[in-house]
């Protein structure tokens, strides 16, 4: 069910791109970071939120609106529980906002606007410093590879094993892990943890669907020497195979080197998508 959950709601981000814009600013968490930058403001001086409690309650309350949301709607009926589930993965997803992200990018150079560029280019690959004109290019080629697994990847594997609560717990996981980071928050080391344990799996599922997708030689290469099974290396492992994939794919050219990342990450969700497909029809053989 899960899968076919999974496969709906890519189509859906897919193909209903124009009706699901209207809804853009609410899926990017706005308010998740306001909710949290507002806790950190009213319980910050209590020592223990600074730690995995705080990290805790943050993630907990989402997860729990979440759950009186869905056990109310499935309690009523259990086919409504099958649209909400597609509802909230919806919601998880973020591939329309990567794809927004990067096409802004890429305009902005073809347009020769370089201070926008390097603007949206500081934003998509959540740098605390400016990114100059010469850092651009490869700073973004290897946040579409980080990004994809925080917004899309990783919320489907964790969709694929739980369910609802998993998109919820990862996706949420990682926002806050982003926010804690960029605002310095004392909450950023127990964060960061949670997010590298939750993406250590499907970051290395992505980066093998980075080979398969592309140069598969090329990203091996570049994964072998950089992985060291550490949970704080699983962002060096995506870019390192997502650059590698890339090899001889492209020219050194910018725009084209940032549209490449991302069809290797179009194509790879397609890969992807046909294993989990392909795994899911094995085991309902008898």
């Amino acid at each position: 069910m899960n899968v076919l959950i999974i496969l709906i709601a890519t189509a859906v981000e897919k193909f209903l791109a124009g009706p699901l814009a209207k809804f853009r600013e609410l899926r990017r968490l706005g308010w998740y970071r306001a909710l949290a930058g507002m806790a950190e403001q009213k319980l910050g001086g209590i020592e223990v939120f600074k730690g995995p409690v705080g990290v805790a309650i943050l993630i907990a309350l989402p997860v729990l609106v979440f759950y009186f949301v869905f056990s109310f709607i499935d309690g009523i009926l259990a086919f409504l529980g099958f649209l909400l589930s597609i509802v909230i993965l919806l919601y998880c997803l973020g591939l329309q906002d990567l794809d927004a992200d990067i096409k802004a990018i890429v305009n902005a150079i073809r347009s020769g606007n370089d201070d926008e560029a390097n603007r949206l280019a500081q934003t998509f690959s959540r740098s605390a410093s400016p990114v100059d004109t010469q850092s651009r290019g490869r700073t973004v080629v290897e946040s579409v590879f980080t990004e994809a697994n925080g917004r899309v990847f990783g919320v489907i594997f964790w969709f694929a094993l739980l369910g609802w609560f998993g998109a919820v717990l990862f996706r949420f996981s990682n926002e806050l892990s982003h926010y804690a980071t960029q605002a310095a928050s004392g909450l950023s080391e127990w964060a960061s943890r949670v997010r590298n344990a939750l993406s250590w799996l499907p970051a290395r599922i992505a980066a093998l669907g980075y080979a398969i997708a592309g140069n598969f030689a090329g990203a091996f290469n570049h994964w072998r020497v950089t992985e060291t099974l550490d949970l704080q290396h699983t962002d060096t492992v995506l870019k390192q195979s997502g650059s590698g994939a890339l090899e001889g794919v492209t020219s050194g050219d910018e725009a084209e080197r940032i549209t490449a990342a991302h069809a290797l990450v179009s194509r790879t969700l397609v890969v992807l998508l046909a294993i989990l497909v392909i795994i899911c029809v094995i085991t309902w053989i008898p």
